[in-house]
Protein backbone atom coordinates (compact mmCIF):
# COMPACT_ATOMS: atom_id res chain seq x y z
CA UNK A 1 0.00 0.00 0.00
CA UNK A 2 1.46 3.38 -1.25
CA UNK A 3 -1.01 6.09 1.06
CA UNK A 4 1.26 9.24 -0.17
CA UNK A 5 3.27 10.08 -2.60
CA UNK A 6 4.65 13.12 -4.77
CA UNK A 7 7.40 14.12 -7.03
CA UNK A 8 9.86 13.70 -4.27
CA UNK A 9 8.45 11.28 -1.60
CA UNK A 10 6.75 7.99 -1.67
CA UNK A 11 5.77 6.39 1.44
CA UNK A 12 5.01 2.39 1.30
CA UNK A 13 3.04 0.26 4.01
CA UNK A 14 2.65 -3.25 4.31
CA UNK A 15 0.86 -6.29 6.85
CA UNK A 16 1.05 -9.96 5.80
CA UNK A 17 -0.57 -13.15 7.95
CA UNK A 18 -0.58 -16.67 7.67
CA UNK A 19 -1.87 -19.72 9.76
CA UNK A 20 -0.52 -23.18 9.08
CA UNK A 21 -3.74 -25.58 10.50
CA UNK A 22 -2.01 -29.23 9.12
CA UNK A 23 1.69 -29.53 9.78
CA UNK A 24 3.92 -31.38 7.80
CA UNK A 25 3.65 -35.27 8.20
CA UNK A 26 6.93 -37.07 8.03
CA UNK A 27 8.83 -40.08 9.26
CA UNK A 28 11.76 -38.85 10.84
CA UNK A 29 11.62 -41.34 13.82
CA UNK A 30 13.07 -38.79 16.20
CA UNK A 31 12.98 -39.71 19.69
CA UNK A 32 9.95 -37.52 21.55
CA UNK A 33 8.99 -35.67 18.27
CA UNK A 34 5.40 -36.59 16.67
CA UNK A 35 5.07 -36.92 13.06
CA UNK A 36 3.53 -33.64 12.47
CA UNK A 37 6.27 -31.04 12.89
CA UNK A 38 7.52 -27.62 12.11
CA UNK A 39 10.92 -26.06 12.11
CA UNK A 40 12.00 -22.80 11.70
CA UNK A 41 15.82 -21.50 10.93
CA UNK A 42 17.74 -18.32 8.80
CA UNK A 43 20.82 -17.55 6.90
CA UNK A 44 23.24 -15.14 7.56
CA UNK A 45 22.14 -12.40 4.80
CA UNK A 46 25.83 -13.15 3.38
CA UNK A 47 26.53 -16.68 3.46
CA UNK A 48 29.26 -18.87 1.51
CA UNK A 49 27.83 -22.41 2.89
CA UNK A 50 24.67 -23.46 3.50
CA UNK A 51 24.37 -24.21 7.32
CA UNK A 52 21.45 -22.00 9.22
CA UNK A 53 23.29 -20.72 12.19
CA UNK A 54 19.80 -20.44 14.08
CA UNK A 55 17.74 -23.43 14.13
CA UNK A 56 14.76 -24.79 15.94
CA UNK A 57 15.00 -28.50 15.02
CA UNK A 58 11.85 -29.98 14.11
CA UNK A 59 8.99 -29.01 16.05
CA UNK A 60 6.28 -31.80 17.47
CA UNK A 61 3.59 -28.75 16.41
CA UNK A 62 -0.55 -28.74 16.06
CA UNK A 63 -0.39 -25.66 14.35
CA UNK A 64 1.45 -22.06 13.70
CA UNK A 65 0.73 -18.81 12.79
CA UNK A 66 3.17 -15.71 11.17
CA UNK A 67 2.15 -11.84 11.16
CA UNK A 68 3.91 -8.86 10.62
CA UNK A 69 4.39 -5.78 8.58
CA UNK A 70 6.81 -3.08 7.22
CA UNK A 71 7.19 0.20 6.23
CA UNK A 72 8.90 2.34 4.23
CA UNK A 73 9.94 5.93 3.21
CA UNK A 74 11.97 7.52 -0.19
CA UNK A 75 12.49 11.24 -0.23
CA UNK A 76 14.18 12.06 -3.43
CA UNK A 77 17.98 10.08 -3.19
CA UNK A 78 17.24 8.99 0.48
CA UNK A 79 15.50 5.86 1.48
CA UNK A 80 14.93 4.10 4.86
CA UNK A 81 12.38 0.76 5.05
CA UNK A 82 12.00 -1.80 7.68
CA UNK A 83 9.83 -5.00 8.52
CA UNK A 84 8.76 -6.98 11.46
CA UNK A 85 7.01 -10.07 11.95
CA UNK A 86 6.06 -12.57 14.90
CA UNK A 87 5.64 -16.56 14.68
CA UNK A 88 3.75 -18.63 17.08
CA UNK A 89 4.07 -22.24 17.42
CA UNK A 90 1.02 -24.53 19.24
CA UNK A 91 3.15 -27.79 20.56
CA UNK A 92 1.61 -30.80 20.88
CA UNK A 93 3.16 -32.94 23.36
CA UNK A 94 2.06 -36.23 25.33
CA UNK A 95 -0.28 -35.69 27.96
CA UNK A 96 0.71 -34.10 31.61
CA UNK A 97 4.12 -33.20 29.59
CA UNK A 98 4.36 -28.81 29.30
CA UNK A 99 3.67 -27.52 26.34
CA UNK A 100 3.66 -23.88 26.24
CA UNK A 101 2.91 -21.89 23.06
CA UNK A 102 6.21 -21.03 21.37
CA UNK A 103 6.97 -17.30 20.13
CA UNK A 104 9.74 -15.87 17.69
CA UNK A 105 10.33 -13.02 15.92
CA UNK A 106 12.68 -11.20 13.34
CA UNK A 107 13.17 -8.01 11.75
CA UNK A 108 15.55 -5.33 9.66
CA UNK A 109 15.69 -1.73 9.30
CA UNK A 110 18.19 -0.27 6.36
CA UNK A 111 18.58 2.63 5.18
CA UNK A 112 20.55 3.89 1.82
CA UNK A 113 21.50 6.82 -0.06
CA UNK A 114 22.71 7.99 -3.56
CA UNK A 115 25.50 9.61 -3.09
CA UNK A 116 25.73 11.13 -6.72
CA UNK A 117 22.07 12.30 -6.42
CA UNK A 118 19.57 9.44 -8.57
CA UNK A 119 16.36 9.48 -6.35
CA UNK A 120 15.16 6.38 -5.69
CA UNK A 121 11.80 4.92 -8.14
CA UNK A 122 9.01 3.25 -6.92
CA UNK A 123 7.65 0.35 -8.78
CA UNK A 124 3.74 0.55 -8.36
CA UNK A 125 4.02 -3.51 -10.47
CA UNK A 126 6.37 -4.78 -7.11
CA UNK A 127 5.11 -2.85 -4.74
CA UNK A 128 8.86 -2.22 -4.01
CA UNK A 129 11.50 0.14 -4.51
CA UNK A 130 13.94 -0.02 -7.91
CA UNK A 131 17.42 0.93 -8.18
CA UNK A 132 17.94 4.47 -9.20
CA UNK A 133 17.95 5.16 -12.99
CA UNK A 134 21.84 6.68 -13.49
CA UNK A 135 22.05 9.90 -15.19
CA UNK A 136 25.27 10.15 -16.26
CA UNK A 137 26.55 6.25 -16.95
CA UNK A 138 30.24 5.55 -16.87
CA UNK A 139 32.22 7.15 -19.51
CA UNK A 140 35.82 8.00 -19.95
CA UNK A 141 35.45 10.33 -22.63
CA UNK A 142 32.28 12.00 -21.24
CA UNK A 143 33.39 12.01 -17.49
CA UNK A 144 29.95 10.13 -16.43
CA UNK A 145 30.85 8.18 -13.07
CA UNK A 146 27.84 6.65 -12.62
CA UNK A 147 25.89 6.24 -9.93
CA UNK A 148 27.31 5.60 -6.54
CA UNK A 149 25.12 4.27 -3.57
CA UNK A 150 26.17 3.77 0.32
CA UNK A 151 23.91 1.74 2.77
CA UNK A 152 23.42 0.55 6.32
CA UNK A 153 21.42 -2.39 7.51
CA UNK A 154 20.37 -4.08 10.99
CA UNK A 155 18.98 -7.59 11.46
CA UNK A 156 17.68 -9.46 14.26
CA UNK A 157 16.46 -12.93 14.48
CA UNK A 158 15.48 -14.62 17.88
CA UNK A 159 14.59 -18.42 18.04
CA UNK A 160 14.60 -18.99 21.55
CA UNK A 161 11.67 -19.02 23.68
CA UNK A 162 10.53 -20.42 26.89
CA UNK A 163 13.91 -21.36 27.97
CA UNK A 164 16.04 -20.31 30.50
CA UNK A 165 19.77 -20.29 30.78
CA UNK A 166 21.24 -22.95 32.63
CA UNK A 167 17.82 -25.00 32.66
CA UNK A 168 17.30 -27.60 29.93
CA UNK A 169 14.86 -26.98 27.57
CA UNK A 170 13.45 -30.47 27.72
CA UNK A 171 12.57 -29.11 31.31
CA UNK A 172 10.26 -26.11 30.38
CA UNK A 173 9.31 -27.74 26.82
CA UNK A 174 10.92 -24.36 25.09
CA UNK A 175 14.11 -24.20 22.56
CA UNK A 176 16.93 -22.76 22.31
CA UNK A 177 17.04 -22.15 18.79
CA UNK A 178 19.45 -19.06 19.50
CA UNK A 179 19.35 -15.40 17.98
CA UNK A 180 21.14 -13.82 15.58
CA UNK A 181 22.37 -10.39 14.88
CA UNK A 182 23.98 -8.99 11.73
CA UNK A 183 24.98 -5.35 11.20
CA UNK A 184 26.43 -4.44 7.65
CA UNK A 185 27.56 -1.75 5.43
CA UNK A 186 27.42 -2.03 1.59
CA UNK A 187 29.36 0.32 -1.02
CA UNK A 188 27.25 0.46 -4.59
CA UNK A 189 28.58 1.55 -8.05
CA UNK A 190 26.00 1.44 -10.67
CA UNK A 191 28.44 2.29 -14.31
CA UNK A 192 24.95 2.17 -15.93
CA UNK A 193 21.17 1.08 -15.87
CA UNK A 194 22.35 -2.80 -16.52
CA UNK A 195 25.62 -3.10 -14.20
CA UNK A 196 26.37 -3.41 -10.44
CA UNK A 197 29.53 -3.43 -8.77
CA UNK A 198 28.53 -4.13 -4.78
CA UNK A 199 31.25 -4.01 -1.57
CA UNK A 200 29.69 -5.61 1.40
CA UNK A 201 30.93 -5.64 4.85
CA UNK A 202 28.95 -7.54 7.76
CA UNK A 203 29.40 -8.62 11.65
CA UNK A 204 27.48 -11.91 12.57
CA UNK A 205 26.57 -12.30 16.23
CA UNK A 206 24.97 -15.59 16.76
CA UNK A 207 24.42 -16.41 20.66
CA UNK A 208 22.88 -19.66 20.96
CA UNK A 209 23.15 -22.35 23.86
CA UNK A 210 23.49 -26.48 23.44
CA UNK A 211 19.93 -28.34 24.17
CA UNK A 212 20.84 -28.45 28.02
CA UNK A 213 21.18 -24.64 28.45
CA UNK A 214 24.85 -24.62 29.45
CA UNK A 215 27.20 -24.46 27.05
CA UNK A 216 27.23 -21.59 24.52
CA UNK A 217 28.09 -22.97 20.53
CA UNK A 218 26.95 -19.65 18.82
CA UNK A 219 29.82 -17.66 17.01
CA UNK A 220 30.74 -14.15 15.97
CA UNK A 221 32.74 -13.42 12.63
CA UNK A 222 33.04 -10.65 10.16
CA UNK A 223 32.71 -11.21 6.08
CA UNK A 224 33.49 -8.74 3.18
CA UNK A 225 32.26 -9.59 -0.40
CA UNK A 226 32.63 -7.85 -3.77
CA UNK A 227 29.53 -9.03 -6.04
CA UNK A 228 28.79 -7.72 -9.59
CA UNK A 229 25.28 -8.17 -11.39
CA UNK A 230 23.81 -7.67 -14.56
CA UNK A 231 20.02 -7.05 -15.55
CA UNK A 232 18.21 -6.51 -18.43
Amino acid sequence: MRPYHDEDWNVHFEFSGQTVFHPNVNSSGIPGVSRTTLSFGDYPELHIAFDQLVDTGPLSASGASAYGGGVGASWRNFLVQGEYYQIGVTQSKLAGVPAPRLGFNGGYVEGSVVLTGEPFRYSIDRAAWSRPKVDHPFSVGDGGIGAWEIAARYSTVDLNSHVIPGVAQSVTSGIYGGSQNISAVALSWYPNDWLRFVLQFQYVDVNKLNPAGTTQIGQRYETLAARAQAAW
